[in-house]
C-alpha cells in the first residue's frame, strides 16, 4: 500500500504543481564518456521533478542535487525548518550507521569525574580548566538566586537540568550522594558521552525539540533550563507547561531568557560585545532590517529551533506565565547576560 500511494503520490503533485520528471543515468564510475547527454551522478538513477519547458542546464541539476543531498537526504537542512517541531541533533546524522563503541579511558577532573574531549567542551572556554570553572560558577550562581527566591537547597533533591549538554552544571550538584540528578538535550553525541562516563550520579536521555519530558507527573523538585528558552522560537509556552507538568506541587523552575537588559548588554558593554560577536551582529542585523528594537516589541526571534536566538520584554512573559506558576525572583544577569524566572508550581 505504501509503494502504491508513493506511485500515485507524485504524479498527482506533478500535475498540481506543474512539473515534469527528469530521469537522468548514471555515469559509471570507472572509464569516461563523451555523450554529452549523460550526466555525472553517482545513482543508478536520479528522479528529479522540474518546471515544465523550463529543463536546466546540466550544471544547474547537479548544484540542485547536492542540496538535496545536503539539505533532506543527510538531514542537516531539516533543523533549520520552522515548519517541523520535533528536531535533535543525532548520532552519525551524515552516517548510513550510527556506531557507539564502549567507551574508553577519559581523563578525570579534580571533582573526580571524566572530562569530555576538546569537541565537546570548548564553546564554553578557550582551557578545559575554565569550562569547569564555567559549570561550577553558573551553577553557584543558580544555586544562590534560588536562597533569594526563597527555596531551600535541601529541599531540592530530585533535579532536572533541562538542556543538560554533556553535564557541564549537572556535575557541579554531583557531590551530594541523596540527589537524583538528570539531564536532558537534544543532542544526541553529548547525552551518549555523559551516559558512558558520567553515569552514575548522572542519568541522562536525549530528547526533541517537541515539548515533552519522559518523566512522570511531579516527579522534581528542581527544574532548571539555563540558555534553553533562549532557544526555543515557538513552542515556549507548551515547554513552559512541560516543565510544570514534571515539577511537584511546590517545587521550583529556574529559567533564563534574553530580554531587553540582555539587548542592552550585547549592544553597550564592549566586554560583551568582544566576547559575543555573533550575537551582536545578529541583533544589529535584525535593527538594520527591521528598525524595531527602539519600538514597542514583546517578542523576536531570528533563525528557527534548535538554532533560534529568542528575546522576550521580561515583563510581558512574566505576566503571561505568572498565570500558570508563582513568580517568585527575577534577576538580571544570573547568567552571563541572560535574565533569569524562578517559578514555583502552586
Amino acid at each position: 500500500m505504501r509503494g502504491r500511494m508513493r506511485r500515485t503520490t507524485l504524479p498527482l503533485l506533478s500535475t498540481l504543481l506543474g512539473l515534469s520528471r527528469v530521469r537522468l543515468p548514471m555515469v559509471a564510475r570507472r572509464g569516461a564518456t563523451n555523450d554529452s547527454r549523460v550526466v555525472p551522478f553517482r545513482r543508478d538513477r536520479l528522479d528529479l521533478w522540474v518546471p515544465r519547458g523550463e529543463l536546466p542546464l546540466i550544471g544547474h541539476l547537479e548544484r540542485l542535487r547536492r542540496q538535496i543531498e545536503g539539505r533532506i537526504v543527510l538531514g542537516r537542512g531539516l533543523l533549520g525548518n520552522r515548519y517541523l517541531a520535533a528536531k535533535l541533533l543525532p548520532l552519525a546524522p551524515n552516517g548510513r550507521y550510527a556506531i557507539v563503541r564502549r567507551a574508553g579511558s577519559a581523563d578525570v577532573a579534580e571533582d573526580g569525574l571524566p572530562v569530555p574531549p576538546r569537541e565537546l567542551w570548548q564553546r564554553w572556554g578557550l582551557t578545559l580548566d575554565a569550562y569547569l570553572e564555567s559549570g561550577r560558577r553558573d551553577t553557584r550562581a543558580m544555586l544562590a538566586t534560588m536562597v533569594e527566591a526563597g527555596a531551600e537547597e535541601s529541599d531540592l533533591i530530585r533535579v532536572l537540568d533541562f538542556g543538560c549538554a554533556e553535564g557541564r552544571m549537572l556535575r557541579a550538584l554531583a557531590g551530594q550522594p541523596e540527589r537524583e540528578l538528570w539531564g536532558v538535550d537534544v543532542n544526541a553525541e553529548r547525552i551518549v558521552w555523559a551516559q558512558q562516563h558520567l553515569a552514575p550520579p548522572l542519568r541522562m536521555a536525549t530528547t526533541t525539540t517537541a515539548p515533552h519530558l519522559p518523566f512522570a507527573d511531579g516527579y522534581f523538585d528542581f527544574v532548571y533550563g539555563v540558555s534553553v528558552f533562549t532557544h526555543i522560537r515557538d513552542l515556549a509556552d507548551a515547554w513552559f507547561l512541560e516543565v510544570l507538568r514534571v515539577l511537584r506541587p511546590g517545587g521550583f523552575a529556574y529559567l533564563t531568557i534574553h530580554d531587553e537588559h540582555s539587548v542592552d548588554v550585547l549592544l553597550n558593554r564592549e566586554g560583551v560585545k568582544a566576547t559575543q560577536p555573533e550575537m551582536v551582529e545578529l541583533l544589529r542585523r535584525f535593527e538594520a532590517e527591521t528598525g524595531e528594537l527602539d519600538g514597542e516589541w514583546v517578542y523576536f526571534a531570528l533563525r528557527a529551533d534548535p538554532g533560534a536566538e529568542v528575546f522576550y520584554r521580561a515583563d510581558d512573559l512574566a505576566r503571561r506565565w505568572s498565570l500558570l506558576a508563582d513568580l517568585r525572583f527575577v534577576k538580571q544577569e544570573a547568567i552571563g547576560y541572560q535574565t533569569a524566572l524562578v517559578f514555583q508550581k502552586p
